[in-house]
């Protein structure tokens, strides 16, 4: 089938964005549906770009996942009840986004990695974007989230978002990759520490060892591992380029979208980026 769009972007909603990630299970209802009416406005206004949405876990997955050691130890029969109890959880918070993107009038299908994933000692190994394809060929946004996915080593493995989205990279790239959060960018140090404008896979050593993370509970590694992630992309995917900036305030992530002047965070190796 021939696709129905012209360009591909990736939007990712923080879990530190769409929960308190330091009250466990707890959503933040009036920011999601304020994200899901900005979607709405840019998709509508941008009928010929396709948009595929992931989401952190935040509080519907961190916090669980602590809480059972899932990051600490291969998996057993011990900590399996403690692995269902992050799908469970994430599965929750998808379904109140998922939820909400209905609402706005978007056409949106919730995809779950856990169901066709398969992970090798902590690497994500594959993933079924059939479906996917199938969903953006047809102006369906897909909607994806992290994951606990079963592994052949461990047992079963967390794959953050941003892991997702590259290996998704491989089957359909996007121009631009968008991940909203709380914070502003990406900091030296974290909280008082400067934000910094541009990293790419040559940006000084140093700097990207001094950046720090988060307070709140991160499984996947927090920030530097987030921008590591995104590295590896681009290292593949030289034109692809990765925003990360802040989406708490009203048109924050419209204005963002829209390609207006913003702080935050460029991640990329094409100099031409605007």
């Amino acid at each position: 089938m021939k696709t129905t769009f012209d360009r591909l972007i990736y939007l990712k909603l923080g879990g530190s964005l769409v929960t308190d990630k330091d009250k466990e299970c707890t959503p933040r209802i009036p920011t999601i549906r304020r994200l899901a009416a900005e979607i709405s406005q840019f998709h509508n206004t941008s009928p010929r770009t396709a948009i595929l949405v992931g989401h952190g876990a935040g509080s519907y997955g961190h916090v669980q996942a602590v809480r059972n050691n899932l990051q600490l130890r291969g998996h057993n029969a011990v900590s399996w009840p403690g692995v269902l109890e992050v799908a469970k959880a994430i599965s929750q918070l998808n379904r109140i986004i998922h939820e909400e993107l209905l609402h706005v009038g978007l056409q949106t299908s919730a995809y779950h990695p856990s169901a066709t994933a398969v992970c090798h000692n902590g690497h994500l190994r594959a993933l079924d974007a059939t479906s996917i394809r199938h969903s953006l060929d047809r102006n369906i946004i897909p909607l994806i989230h992290g994951d606990i996915c079963f592994d052949e080593i461990r047992g079963a493995s967390i794959v953050s978002t941003e892991t997702i989205f590259v290996y998704l990279s491989k089957a359909f790239t996007p121009a631009t990759i968008y991940i909203a959060g709380v914070d502003e960018g990406v900091y030296t140090t974290y909280p008082d520490g400067d934000i910094i404008p541009v990293i790419s896979n040559s940006s000084n050593t140093t700097l990207f060892n001094d950046i720090t993370e988060s307070r709140s509970p991160d499984v996947t590694g927090g920030m530097k591992s987030k921008v590591q992630e995104m590295l590896n992309l681009i290292d593949h995917y030289p034109k692809v380029t990765v925003h990360i900036f802040s989406a708490t305030q009203p048109e924050s992530l419209i204005d963002t979208l829209n390609g207006k002047p913003t702080n935050g965070t460029v991640i990329s190796d094409n100099h031409t980026y605007s």
